[in-house]
């Protein structure tokens, strides 16, 4: 097998697209927030999942799924913005 990442999640794939790896980021990330309950934490865990997801479907070709994986940065940075100035404790 010389490409093992994209052979298991082929099935996947074709019947969602490139999508579908916001499936398995955003279960991590609801289970993050039932752990921690803090939404600065989540909110950084969405801007750096996002931007890794991002590269990498800009270099591996999933350009039509780059828009979706912005608007999950973009959510993420508006939530650490939200949390930082709005919740306080």
């Amino acid at each position: 097998m010389d490409q093992p990442w994209n052979t298991t999640w082929s099935p996947f794939t074709d019947l969602i697209g490139a999508g579908f790896f916001l499936i398995p980021v955003s279960f991590i990330g609801l289970a993050l927030f039932m752990k921690t309950r803090d939404p600065v934490m989540i909110s950084a865990y969405m801007i750096i999942s996002g931007a890794l997801l991002t590269t990498g479907g800009l270099f591996a070709g999933y350009m039509s799924a780059v828009p979706i994986y912005i608007i999950f940065t973009a959510l993420g940075v508006g939530g650490l913005i939200w949390s930082l100035f709005f919740g306080g404790k």
